[in-house]
């Protein structure tokens, strides 16, 4: 019985900026045959390919100096590949730097004043006018940072410089603690105080009990451990409360708040992706074990998926590639990732050897991550989702 193909034709181009070279890859629904045909069109910005009928056009990440039809690959089957130049002239390449990368929501983004809310349902978490002014947290080096201060400390008579970090909320004589009227900001998150926030429930990770207060969860038994925070509206989990910073945490990811600029708010892959990045830039190493914290609690994910980590290797940390199965161009961080269980992850970061750093996320927001790059594999030719026992996958960086 003849083999049914259910595939369509589908492209997918990917700008190497380093040879400024766009490279582009046709998967075809059946072999390639005398209807298959490619050209570029507008100027450069587009490539159109026809086959047996079908016929795709998509936009380019970049402008290619080719203007015509572009010949075949000969011996090629479903799949087509061309590298394509882009001109000298060609000014408007994305830059890139770690260090420079634009960060969900950061302190500047964010309208003094602004409400926050629960994304799932605009229940008012942070009434209006409550926060008078948005803080940048430090960065993730900054425990390593107070070790070297605490060992290396300043004279006394320079005492006013961990006064004023004391107020900022962090200085040589303080941990990082929440301020009334202040809403401190990091790669993935928001800090509050308690008494800024309302409309929330808190609750241990292994209990069902909820609270209304921070005071009647506590544990007197083990009063620093974390507690989970949820949405009193809709009972959905978006933060935690952290007793060893008297803070409350929300996932930005979970929340919504006013913007200078309005954009369209950071989901938890993209929070993700830019902690991936601000880890290279921070350790050097290119490779991280995404794990659990002990907090998150998802009834309709099975207990084997949450005790699953994510093994995650960044190749690039600067694509952008347009697809036939997505619309416009994107710009994203290029992975490998893999599965892997807890007790392997911990001896990946335990090593000595390995060089793997650990990025603990909500096992939600792991789910998410997993299914985002499962997606996006897909967009790929099938001859480049997998390396060894890898798969390849895009996390969509924020712009």
């Amino acid at each position: 019985m003849a083999q049914s193909y259910t595939a369509v034709l589908s492209i997918y181009a990917e700008l190497l900026s380093n040879i400024r070279q766009v490279s582009v890859r046709a998967t075809l629904s059946s072999s390639s045959d005398l209807t298959t045909k490619a050209e570029i069109l507008d100027d450069g910005r587009r490539i159109q390919v026809h086959h047996r009928g079908e016929v795709r056009a998509l936009d380019l990440p970049a402008r290619v100096s080719v203007r015509s039809a572009i010949p075949i690959p000969e011996n090629s089957s479903l799949d087509l590949a061309w590298r394509l130049p882009v001109p000298a002239t060609e000014t408007g390449l994305p830059r890139f730097s770690a260090e420079n990368q634009s960060v969900p929501w950061s302190s500047t983004d964010i309208k003094a004043g602004s409400r926050v809310c629960c994304r799932h349902c605009d229940h008012v978490i942070v009434q209006p006018e409550r926060i008078k002014s948005w803080k940048d947290l430090p960065s993730e080096n900054w425990a390593e940072m107070m070790e070297f201060w605490h060992c290396h400390k300043p004279h006394e008579h320079e005492h006013h410089d961990g006064e004023a970090l004391s107020k900022r909320g962090y200085g040589a004589d303080s941990s990082i603690t929440a301020q009334p009227e202040s809403g401190f900001v990091d790669l993935t998150s928001f800090m509050f105080s308690e008494s800024d926030c309302d409309g929330l429930l808190f609750s241990h990770p292994a209990s069902d009990a909820s609270f209304d207060s921070v005071k009647e969860a506590i544990d007197e038994a083990d009063p620093v451990k974390p507690l989970r925070v949820s949405c009193k509206a809709c009972k959905a989990e978006i933060g935690m409360f952290n007793a060893l910073a008297s803070s409350i945490t929300l996932f930005k990811w979970q929340v919504t708040c006013e913007t200078i600029h309005p954009s369209q708010a950071p989901s938890s892959s993209e929070c993700l992706a830019a902690t991936l990045i601000a880890t290279i830039s921070r350790s050097g190493s290119s490779k991280s074990v995404v794990a659990s914290h002990t907090l998150s609690v998802d009834p309709e994910t099975p207990q084997s998926e949450t005790s699953q980590s994510l093994h995650l290797w960044v190749l690039n940390a600067n694509v952008v590639y347009s697809s036939t199965m997505r619309k416009g161009r994107r710009v994203a961080i290029k992975v490998l990732y893999q599965d892997i269980d807890a007790e392997e992850g911990n001896k990946l970061v335990d090593s000595m050897t390995s060089g793997v750093q650990e990025i603990s996320f909500p096992a939600t927001a792991i789910k998410a991550a997993r299914q985002v790059l499962e997606e996006s594999n897909d967009l790929m030719p099938a001859s480049e989702r997998l390396f060894q026992q890898w798969h390849v996958g895009l996390l969509e960086r924020w712009e």
